[in-house]
C-alpha cells in the first residue's frame, strides 16, 4: 500500500518531476491526468431530453411485439429534426407481453413508458428465447472512414487532447477521426502478456497481436499549426509512432435514441431457481452514439441488464434498478451493468443479487464511469473483467459482499491478463479492494474503504504513524466525476446527473390504430418461398441442381471471445458468446443462410465442452471447478440444466429428460432458413468425442454420473463410449430413445434437414439398429418422413444395406473412416472397440509404408488421400450397389465414365455387383466386381490392358465402356480368355468392361 501524495501519484502518468508533497490533499484531484467528465449523453453536462409523446400505444390480448414494434416504425419513418429526434414511442400505463423482442434501428427514436413502478408500464419478456428484451443497433456497423491513416507524430500523455501529425491536410473542425493504439507484439511482450503457461498457450491464452487495439472515436474541436485538438482526452499514453489517426467514424453509429420510465421482467419458470431458458438481456446497445437509459426497473434476466457495446458512444444510463436475477451463479451471468465502449456513464444503478454487477469490457477505450453505484449481495467482482479497460472510472461504487478490482485477473476468462489501466477507484467501498499496475499505467485506489490491496491502493497522506483519525475518511471532493464537471462547465452541468420525473402525455396524442398493427404484420411476414431439398436416382437435388457440394463445418471445441480473433473460428449454429453477435460468436443465422448458395450444406452436432476451460489439458482435465466461472463462448448442448447440484464445472447438474430450448431452436431456425434459401443442414445428433482419449473430454460430458441427474450407468472415468453405446439398459435405452425423438421433432416438417448419427461413431452395430428403428418407430407413429445418412463404419454400414428392413429407413450413406489405399488395400477403423476413429487411423501406415520415411506424418497422410483410381473404386462399389442412396461427401473422380456407365447398365443390372477379387487381383489402377448370375465389372482406369486371375469359363460378351457420349463398343470373347485389351479405335483413358455370358453358353 503506498502513502503518496496526489502531486506525486499523478506524475506517474505524467512522467513529470514530483514535487513537494502538500498534507492538504482536497485539492489534488485536479491533477489526475484524465478528466473523466467527458463520459456521458453528448460528452457529458448536458441534460437527457424531454420531449413530448409522438404517438401512444396501449397493449393489447396476447403477444404485444407487433404492436410496440409499429409505434416504433412509425417514429422511425419521421423526418429528422434538427436535434437528430424524430419522436417518443409512448406505452400506456399496464403490461405489454413480449414473446419476441422490441428492436430499434434508426436514430432519434425514443421508447417510454408512464413509469418503473409496478403501476407503471411494464414489458413482460415471455418464452425461452435468450435475446435482449430490447436491442438497439444499426443495421450495419461498417466503419465510415473517410481517409488514409496518418501516424501521431508526437507524444500525447496520459488524458491528452492534442495529437500531434506531419500534416493536417484534409482535417477540419467538426470532423470525426478514429486514432488507433495499435497492441503490437512487442508491446504485449513488455506488458509479459505473451508468458502464459498451460497448455497451447500462444493459441489460447498469450495476447495475439492485434487484439488488444484500443480505438477512440473523436471529434476535432480545434487546429492548431500542425496538431489538431480533440473534444475529449485519450486515456493512454501515445509515443511518436506508436498510433495512427483516421478521418471518419469507427462505426456507424445511431444517434438520439432513448429508453426511459420503463419496468421490465424476464419471465422464468417459478419451479426451477436456476432457469436460463428465458430473456437473458433486458437493454442491448450498440452503435449508438448521444443515447440514454433513465428510470427503469429490471427483474429477472439472467445477465445483463444494461449492456453496452464496443461500438457504443457518450451514452448515459441514469437511475436503473436490477434485482432477482433468474440464473445458474456462473461465468457471463449476471453481468448486470456492462460496457465495452467509450465515454459512458452510469449513474445511481443498483443491482441485487448480481454476480459481475458493474463491469467493464474489453479494450474499452474510455473514460467510462460508474458514479453512484450500489451493488447489494454480490456473488462476485465488480470493475474492469476483461483485457486492458483504460480510463475506467468508479466513483462511490459501493459493493456489500464482494470485491472491487482493477488488477491483473491471469488466465481468467482465457487470458484476460492485465484487465485496467489508468484507471481509479474514488471514494468506493468493498469487501476487497485490489488495484495492481500494469507497466506504464498505474491504477489507483482513492479514499476507498475495505480490505485493500496491491500497489495501486493509496492511504490517505494525512495519516500520522500511530493515529488513526484519517483512516477509512472520505477523499475531497466526495465525487471526482463531480467535481471534474463543474470544472469544466460549471456547477449548471451537474443538472444533467439529477433524476427526472415521468412526463405527462398530452391528451391530444395520437393512438396506434389496429389498422398500423394490422400494416407492420403484413410487412414484416416471411415469403413463403421453398426450394426443398429431393432425392432422384440417388443424388441429391434442389431446383434441379445438385445439392451438398460444398461442406461447411465448424471447430467444435475451439473459440474466443476476443472479437477480434473470433472470426478465424467460422460459423458454428449452436455456440453462444452472451451479447456478442458476429461470426465466431453467437452467428448470425440469418447472415449465415445469406452468405451460402445451393449446393452449400452445413454440417451441425453438439460441441466438445460446454466451457472452454477444458481446453487445458495439462491442468483441466482433472480436476472438478471451484465454482462455475465457465469461460464463454459456450458450445451450447441439447441436454438442460436442472438447477439441482453441482456438476464438475461448477454449474448445476443435467437433467437428461429435459431439453435445452435454446439449442433446438437455434437448429429449427436455421432449418427454416435452409429451406428458403436452397441449402442443407446435415445434423449429427451426437460427438462421441466426449467419451474416449484424454480425460479433459469426459469430465464435463452431461451422462456422466457426476453431471446427471439420472443414473445412466455411466463408468466415472473414460473410455466411456462402451457403455454409452449399449442400449440393453433399460435407462440409457429410454434416454437415447427420448433425445432421438425430441430431436426428430423438433426439426419436424423441415425438408432440408439430413440426420446423421455421428461424426466419430466407432460404436456397436446394435445402436446403429437402435438408431434406425427408433427413426423408423417415429416416422410410422407421426407420418413424417425424413432423410437419413448412414456414416458410421464401413461394416456395420454394410450389415444395415443388407438388412432388408432397416436399409429402407437410409436415404444416403458416407465413407466413414475407411479408404482404399494407393496399393488397392482396404483401410477401415472398426466398430465396437472403444477406440476413437483417430486412436484407429494412424495404423494405415505398415512398418514397411514408414520404413526410410521422413515423416510419419506425411506418409499417412499420403495414404489416407488414396488416389483418383481407388476413390472411383470405393465410389463405384456403392454407387452401383444402391444406386437409389446419395453418397455425401465423396466426389466421383470420373464423372464422364460415370455417367456413360449408367447409362449403359440399368441400376437394377448394377446393384447385383460386389467386390471380386478372385476374377481381378485389385491393383493400384484395375478391379473388378462380379453379380451371382455369372456376369462381372472390370474397370481399368489408366486405360491399360487387364489380365484376369482365372480364364473366361466360355464365350463371353464384352461391352466395352468409356467416358466419351458414345463410347460403348461391343465384342466378343473366347472361351478361357485371360486378357482384356480394349478394342482398336476405343476412346483413350478410364474404361469399364462388362462381362456377360454370349447366349448359349452354359
Amino acid at each position: 500500500m503506498r502513502r503518496w501524495g496526489w502531486i506525486a501519484l499523478a506524475s506517474c502518468w505524467l512522467m513529470t518531476p514530483v514535487e513537494a508533497q502538500v498534507e492538504d490533499p482536497s485539492f489534488q484531484w485536479r491533477d489526475l491526468p484524465i478528466d473523466f467528465s467527458h463520459a456521458g449523453y453528448r460528452g457529458g453536462g448536458v441534460s437527457l431530453p424531454r420531449a413530448e409523446a409522438t404517438i401512444l400505444v396501449s397493449p393489447g390480448p396476447g403477444d404485444d411485439t407487433a404492436r410496440i414494434m409499429a409505434g416504433v416504425r412509425a417514429v422511425e419513418r419521421l423526418a429528422e429534426g434538427p436535434d437528430g429526434r424524430r419522436g417518443v414511442v409512448q406505452l400506456d400505463a399496464g403490461e405489454f407481453q413480449i414473446d419476441d423482442q422490441i428492436r430499434i434501428g434508426t436514430g432519434g427514436v425514443v421508447l417510454r413508458g408512464a413509469g418503473s413502478d409496478p403501476a407503471g408500464t411494464r414489458l413482460i419478456a415471455t418464452g425461452h428465447d435468450r435475446r435482449a428484451l430490447i436491442r438497439i443497433d444499426a443495421p450495419s456497423r461498417d466503419a465510415t472512414l473517410a481517409g488514409d491513416a496518418r501516424p501521431v507524430a508526437g507524444a500525447i500523455p496520459v488524458g491528452g487532447i492534442r495529437v500531434p501529425l506531419a500534416s493536417v491536410r484534409d482535417l477540419s473542425v467538426g470532423d470525426p477521426v478514429v486514432i488507433r493504439r495499435p497492441s503490437t507484439a512487442a508491446w504485449i511482450a513488455s506488458l509479459g502478456m505473451d508468458a502464459f503457461v498451460g497448455w497451447r498457450p500462444e493459441t489460447r491464452l498469450n495476447w495475439a497481436p492485434g487484439s488488444r487495439d484500443v480505438v477512440w472515436d473523436r471529434r476535432i474541436v480545434a487546429i492548431e499549426r500542425a496538431s489538431i485538438v480533440l473534444d475529449a482526452p485519450l486515456t493512454l499514453a501515445i509515443g511518436p509512432g506508436e498510433a495512427v489517426l483516421t478521418p471518419g467514424a469507427s462505426a456507424t453509429r445511431l444517434r438520439e435514441i432513448g429508453v426511459e420510465h420503463l419496468r421490465l421482467v424476464s419471465r422464468s419458470d417459478p419451479a426451477r431457481p436456476a432457469d436460463e431458458d428465458h430473456s437473458w438481456f433486458a437493454i442491448a446497445i450498440d452503435a449508438v452514439e448521444d443515447g440514454w437509459v433513465r428510470d427503469v426497473a429490471a427483474e429477472g434476466f439472467v445477465s445483463s441488464v444494461v449492456d453496452l457495446g464496443t461500438a457504443s458512444r457518450r451514452i448515459t444510463v441514469q437511475d436503473v434498478a436490477a434485482v432477482d436475477p433468474v440464473s445458474e451463479i456462473g461465468g457471463l451471468r449476471r453481468r448486470v451493468f456492462y460496457s465495452a465502449g467509450q465515454q459512458t456513464l452510469f449513474v445511481r444503478c443498483l443491482s441485487r443479487d448480481g454476480i459481475h454487477d458493474f463491469g467493464i469490457g474489453h479494450a474499452a477505450a474510455g473514460p467510462n464511469v460508474f458514479l453512484d453505484c450500489l451493488s447489494d449481495e454480490a456473488h462476485g467482482d465488480s470493475g474492469t473483467l476483461e483485457s486492458w479497460a483504460s480510463g475506467a472510472l468508479f466513483d462511490s461504487v459501493r459493493v456489500r459482499g464482494n470485491a472491487l478490482n482493477l488488477t491483473h485477473r491471469g488466465r481468467d476468462g482465457q487470458g484476460v491478463g492485465w484487465s485496467a489501466a489508468n484507471s481509479v477507484l474514488w471514494n468506493c467501498e468493498a469487501s476487497d479492494v485490489a488495484v495492481r499496475s500494469a507497466p506504464g499505467a498505474p491504477n489507483l485506489a482513492i479514499g476507498c474503504r475495505g480490505e485493500l490491496s496491491g500497489d495501486g491502493a493509496v492511504e490517505d497522506p494525512r495519516i500520522a504513524p500511530g493515529r488513526d483519525f484519517f483512516r477509512a475518511q472520505p477523499q475531497t471532493p466526495a465525487s471526482l466525476y463531480r467535481a471534474q464537471l463543474e470544472a469544466r462547465l460549471g456547477s449548471s452541468a451537474l443538472a444533467a446527473l439529477d433524476p427526472a420525473s415521468v412526463p405527462d402525455v398530452p391528451a391530444a396524442t395520437p393512438h396506434l390504430s389496429e389498422a398500423e398493427v394490422a400494416a407492420y404484420v403484413a410487412e414484416t411476414r416471411q415469403p413463403g418461398e421453398s426450394h426443398p431439398l429431393t432425392l432422384t436416382d440417388g443424388r441429391f437435388l434442389i431446383d434441379g441442381q445438385p445439392a451438398l457440394q460444398r461442406r461447411l463445418g465448424f471447430s467444435f471445441f475451439q473459440a474466443q471471445m476476443v472479437p477480434a480473433l473470433a472470426p478465424a473460428f467460422g460459423p458454428a449454429l449452436t455456440r453462444f458468446a452472451p451479447g456478442l453477435e458476429a461470426v465466431g460468436l453467437t452467428d448470425d443465422l440469418e447472415q449465415l443462410a445469406d452468405s451460402l448458395s445451393t449446393g452449400d450444406y452445413v454440417v451441425h452436432n453438439y460441441g466438445l465442452w460446454y466451457d472452454r476451460r477444458r481446453v487445458d489439458h495439462d491442468f483441466y482435465g482433472s480436476p472438478s471447478h471451484a465454482d462455475g466461472e465457465v469461460w464463454g463462448p459456450f458450445m451450447e448442448l441439447p441436454w438442460a440444466r436442472s438447477g439441482e447440484g453441482r456438476a464438475w464445472d461448477g454449474l448445476s447438474k443435467y437433467d437428461l429428460t429435459r431439453f435445452n430450448p435454446w439449442f433446438f431452436d437455434r437448429l429449427a431456425t436455421f432449418a427454416d432458413l435452409a429451406g428458403r434459401r436452397g441449402i442443407v443442414l446435415y445434423h449429427q445428433l451426437y460427438l462421441q468425442h466426449w467419451l474416449l482419449e484424454s480425460r479433459a473430454h469426459y469430465v464435463d460430458f452431461p451422462w456422466r454420473p457426476v453431471n446427471a441427474l439420472q443414473a445412466t450407468g455411466l463408468p466415472d472415468e473414460r473410455p466411456a463410449a462402451e457403455t454409452f453405446w449399449d442400449v440393453s439398459d433399460p435407462v440409457r435405452r429410454d434416454l437415447h430413445r427420448l433425445y432421438i425423438r425430441h430431436t426428430l421433432e423438433a426439426l419436424r416438417g423441415r425438408s432440408n434437414v439430413i440426420f446423421g448419427l455421428d461424426p466419430e461413431y466407432t460404436g456397436p452395430l446394435p445402436f446403429v439398429q437402435f438408431w434406425l428403428d427408433t427413426i423408423a418407430e417415429w416416422e410410422a407413429e407421426t407420418g413424417q418422413s425424413v432423410w437419413v445418412a448412414l456414416d458410421v463404419p464401413k461394416a456395420e454400414m454394410d450389415a444395415i444395406l443388407d438388412d432388408p428392413v432397416r436399409s429402407r429407413t437410409v436415404d444416403a450413406i458416407g465413407f466413414h473412416h475407411w479408404v482404399y489405399r494407393p496399393d488397392g488395400v482396404l483401410f477401415a477403423v472398426q466398430g465396437g472397440l472403444n477406440k476413437a476413429p483417430r486412436e484407429q487411423v494412424d495404423a494405415i501406415a505398415t512398418d514397411a509404408d514408414l520404413a526410410g520415411a521422413a515423416d510419419s506424418g506425411t506418409v499417412r497422410r499420403t495414404l489416407w488421400a488414396s488416389t483418383p483410381a481407388m476413390r472411383y473404386r470405393a465410389y463405384r462399389e456403392y454407387r452401383d450397389r444402391r444406386p437409389d442412396l446419395a453418397i455425401i461427401g465423396v466426389e466421383d473422380p470420373f464423372p464422364d465414365l460415370s455417367r456413360q456407365l449408367e447409362a449403359t447398365l440399368p441400376a437394377e443390372v448394377r446393384t447385383a455387383f460386389r467386390p471380386d477379387a478372385t476374377l481381378v487381383r485389385p491393383t493400384p489402377r484395375a478391379w473388378a466386381t462380379r453379380a451371382p448370375d455369372g456376369s462381372g465389372l472390370v474397370f481399368s482406369i489408366d486405360g491399360g490392358s487387364v489380365t484376369l486371375d482365372r480364364a473366361l469359363p466360355g464365350q463371353t460378351v464384352a461391352r466395352w465402356i468409356g467416358p466419351g457420349p458414345d463410347a460403348v463398343v461391343e465384342t466378343r470373347l473366347g472361351t478361357g480368355e485371360t486378357h482384356l485389351s480394349p478394342p482398336s479405335g476405343f476412346a483413350t483413358g478410364p474404361w469399364g468392361v462388362h462381362l456377360t455370358p454370349a447366349a448359349g453358353t452354359p
